[in-house]
């Protein structure tokens, strides 16, 4: 069993047996001094002294407080991030009912499990992310965007349209649905539909009209000289190219295309 398997497993039965598992002598506060304990890298100590905390305490902020130094203390005893997921599992389910520690639990666990490419438990994690319905605009298109990216790691193609168009179709200002439709564009471009790439590389371009994001724009140049290339519209490719060559963040990469382009344009 893994490290993270015994102390949840130690946890239930203790809380379970109740004194049974006082074997320790109630500190005054065992969060200030599980603090303590961190603070002195004393790591072992610092773990019983937060299990304990959380058989006795109810107050939710402690708890939550409680929880997170947990965390820290177990990627300090054991950096494995799968050990970390479940603490953060055992987290969504206590806060259920708090809908910002919700939020913040979720965004954790799904970034983690994209670092673990856990692509459809994180996928999964998404979906629940965007049906929290109460997000901010940014924070609904962060959402839509990471989901989109992990059904694209599956090759669930069409499920990744679909997530794209929901995003585009929700009543938000379109500046902050912009990137769900560079996102989009880039879909397109991958599965080589080439003129949609275009057309919606080109919408992304009207929308940042008055955007100063540099670096978003030396893509759509990319995308659409990409697209228009391979669409065999050589002369426009290389204005969008050399368009991008300030901005990309790659480059090397511009160049060799302007580069191609160019000798193609005198044979």
């Amino acid at each position: 069993m893994s490290h993270v398997g015994r102390l949840l497993t130690g946890m239930i039965i203790c809380l379970s047996l109740g004194a049974a598992c006082e074997r320790m002598p109630l500190a005054e506060d065992d969060l200030t001094a599980a603090l303590n304990a961190v603070e002195g890298h004393n790591w072992p100590l610092a773990e019983r002294l937060l299990e304990r905390s959380l058989r006795h305490e109810t107050d939710a902020d402690r708890r939550w407080e409680i929880w997170n130094t947990l965390l820290t203390v177990i990627n300090a005893i054991s950096p494995e991030p799968h050990a970390t997921l479940d603490y953060l599992e055992a987290m969504r389910e206590e806060f259920a009912d708090d809908d910002q520690r919700s939020k913040v639990i979720l965004e954790r666990m799904g970034l983690l499990a994209e670092q673990l490419h856990l692509f459809e438990r994180a996928a999964e994690i998404w979906n629940i992310y965007v049906g929290l319905g109460w997000l901010s605009a940014e924070d609904m298109v962060h959402g839509y965007r990471r989901l989109a990216a992990m059904q694209f790691r599956q090759r669930r193609f069409d499920a990744m349209e679909e997530t794209l168009q929901q995003c585009l179709s929700m009543p938000l200002p379109e500046n902050d649905k912009i990137m769900c439709m560079y996102d989009l564009a880039e879909q397109k471009a991958a599965r080589e539909s080439w003129q949609e790439a275009a057309d919606l590389g080109q919408q992304v371009m009207e929308g940042l009209d008055g955007n100063k994001d540099g670096l978003l724009r030396g893509q759509i140049h990319f995308l659409l000289g990409d697209a228009l290339e391979q669409l065999g519209r050589s002369e426009e490719a290389l204005q969008q190219f050399e368009l991008a060559r300030e901005a990309y963040p790659n480059p090397a990469v511009v160049e060799n295309r302007i580069a191609h382009l160019r000798t193609k344009k005198k044979k």
